[in-house]
């Protein structure tokens, strides 16, 4: 297992169905005899016949495999917060790590957290950890920011985060209305391999307007992710959310997610846990 992991979310810029067929058969020892001899061109049936399989997929449907963790109080999660028009963090940022179930964050797993000398967010959190971020500031759209995949290794994260006023100007160039009562989804996928994915078509179970982005605007009514693995929903009714990714019929990821009034939830879509 790699120690530690380092991802980026997803800038405002803007999986090929897994399947294996195979075949079997027997053939029996002669008496006496302890080699087994195919019969002509046996072999070259079965393989003309077999489907390649993308490794990018090739865990879909697969079990889990065994992995090992040291065991330890506390790992650590970084976390770099970026305004996407001016590429800088934020003023006035506060971080706050809730459990899952506490889904109003009533009682923090930790005190809020600001900016460090160093430009980041440094948190020390519970080994397993797998609730969420709440994220705010005076010049942002306030965000949750769920932690899919229990923390069990020091991991990176480095989220885009947009000011009101240019939410409102990628609405008014996609022509849609806001409703300030519901909230938005921004939904990354990833592949077997832990990489950004595109292709992969999104769903979820509470509604609202489907996009991606194409040369750095709005696609409105896409629900496949785009080249940055990306995809998302405006105007996505409040509470409890379940989406999920799918490659052709193959599910390739599930999220439980909530979604609050103005505020963006993002969280990730990926076969691996």
């Amino acid at each position: 297992m790699v120690p530690s992991e380092r991802r980026r979310f997803w800038g405002w810029c803007g999986w090929g169905l897994c399947a294996l067929a195979a075949g079997s058969a027997c053939t029996e020892l002669a008496s006496g005899s302890d080699i087994l001899e195919a019969a002509p061109g046996q072999l070259g049936v079965a393989d003309a016949g077999a489907k390649r399989v993308d490794p990018k997929w090739a865990c879909l449907g697969e079990a889990d495999p065994p992995s090992a963790v040291a065991l330890r109080p506390s790992v650590g999660l970084t976390v770099a917060v970026l305004d996407s028009a001016l590429l800088t963090t934020p003023a006035g940022l506060q971080v706050r790590a809730c459990n899952r179930i506490d889904v109003d964050c009533m009682t923090p797993a930790l005190p809020p957290i600001g900016v460090s000398s160093d430009g980041l967010v440094h948190l020390s959190l519970d080994q397993g950890f797998n609730g969420f971020l709440e994220i705010t500031g005076p010049t942002i759209v306030p965000f949750l920011f769920f932690v899919s995949r229990p923390l069990q290794t020091e991991r990176q994260e480095t989220l885009n985060v947009i000011g009101p006023a240019s939410l409102q100007a990628l609405a008014g160039s996609g022509d849609v209305m806001i409703d300030p009562t519901l909230g938005f989804l921004l939904l990354r996928a990833f592949d077997c391999q832990g990489e950004l994915a595109s292709g992969v078509s999104v769903s979820n179970g509470a509604g609202g307007l489907p996009f991606n982005f194409v040369d750095g605007l709005p696609n409105i009514g896409a629900d496949v992710t785009d080249v940055n693995g990306i995809v998302g929903f405006v105007n996505v009714p409040t509470g409890a959310v379940v989406a999920q990714g799918l490659a052709g019929a193959e599910r390739t990821g599930t999220v439980n997610i909530v979604v609050r009034g103005g505020w963006f939830t993002y969280g990730d879509l990926s076969p691996l846990r």
